[in-house]
């Protein structure tokens, strides 16, 4: 998996990961370790909807095949007990230099992950799917989590949490990051919402990929007072593929690019772009890049792009600097 999540290589994975959550919903998360659900308290599902089967010990040797898993076992500080992460986990830093088990192209190395004998392997969505099956058929405790929205991914720490038996850091987490989202809402309440693209993918000219209604950036920009002209559009599992036409029609005040700009989300590329130069956030050099991995991973940092996003948006409601972490590119 690349540090882009969303690309114009693994995009249909996304799209399918995504579809996987639709279908199956989400599991209540309060019930304690290994417990079974009784009457109506749902149990926690896994990307195919089946229960989640919670260990009875403290897992060990952990394996994690995809970055954002990575960096919630990181927030909950069980790093010590991470014996491997796929390519892509570049954060933090002491669990990017441990083995990795996959390559550049997503493929995992089975026999590497037999070897360490792990005792929980954690994946997201749709990351690794063809290898799903075969993890199982060897008898190892592989959990997949759908791939989750914006408030569903504070669930899934405190899943993570139950998993590794560290549900106190995880609701630490959870909670620090609730007071970020209460903060950064309180401080934009009143402003005026700016008409808002938040562009996930540019490898089609003129096609871009956006995040729609029931993604979690859409819900990102709910959150930062701002109006996603995408909102209505819920196709592809909330990451619809538009027309340069779409977008020059409902006339955008701010660009949000969140693509690695190493494959294109780069705000220059878009004051470049055929047809586009009288859209407002072109005419008043309103289009911004935000680090990618604060966009498109589920993860704890999710946090620190709405804070991103929130400050370029409103910037007269926030007294501090913009973060350095932001990496904005205007």
């Amino acid at each position: 998996m690349r540090t882009r999540i969303i690309s114009s290589h693994i995009f249909i994975l996304l799209l399918a990961s995504l579809l996987f959550l639709a279908a199956c919903g989400q599991g209540t998360i309060g019930q304690s370790a290994g417990s079974t659900p009784t009457g109506s308290v749902a149990p926690a599902l896994d990307v195919n909807g089946t229960p989640i089967v919670f260990p009875q010990t403290a897992p060990q040797k952990i394996i994690s095949l995809a970055p954002s898993t990575s960096e919630i076992l990181g927030a909950l500080q069980l790093q010590g007990r991470v014996v491997a992460v796929d390519y892509y986990t570049n954060y933090p830093e002491v669990l990017a230099k441990k083995q990795k088990i996959s390559d550049v192209s997503g493929k995992f190395n089975i026999e590497a992950i037999v070897a360490l004998h792990p005792d929980l392997i954690l994946s997201s969505g749709a990351i690794g799917k063809q290898y799903n099956v075969q993890l199982k058929e060897l008898g190892l405790n592989l959990v997949v989590l759908p791939s989750p929205g914006f408030t569903q991914t504070l669930e899934h720490i405190q899943l993570v949490g139950r998993l590794t038996f560290a549900e106190e850091a995880a609701r630490k987490v959870v909670q620090q990051m609730q007071q970020q989202i209460d903060d950064i809402k309180a401080k934009v309440a009143g402003a005026t919402p700016p008409k808002v693209l938040l562009e996930a993918d540019s490898s089609v000219p003129g096609k871009p990929y956006v995040f729609g209604g029931g993604s979690f950036g859409d819900e990102m920009l709910q959150y930062a007072n701002a109006t996603n002209i995408f909102h209505n559009n819920t196709s592809n599992g909330g990451y619809p593929q538009v027309t340069d036409e779409a977008i020059i029609a409902v006339n955008p005040q701010f660009i949000i690019l969140t693509e690695d700009p190493q494959y294109g989300g780069m705000p220059e590329l878009v004051y470049k772009r055929p047809n586009w130069g009288n859209i407002d956030a072109v005419k008043s050099r309103k289009v911004y890049h935000i680090k990618t991995d604060l966009m498109q991973r589920p993860g704890p940092r999710l946090t620190q792009g709405l804070r991103c996003m929130a400050q370029i948006m409103h910037p007269t409601k926030f007294s501090e600097p913009l973060p350095d972490y932001c990496e904005t590119k205007v």
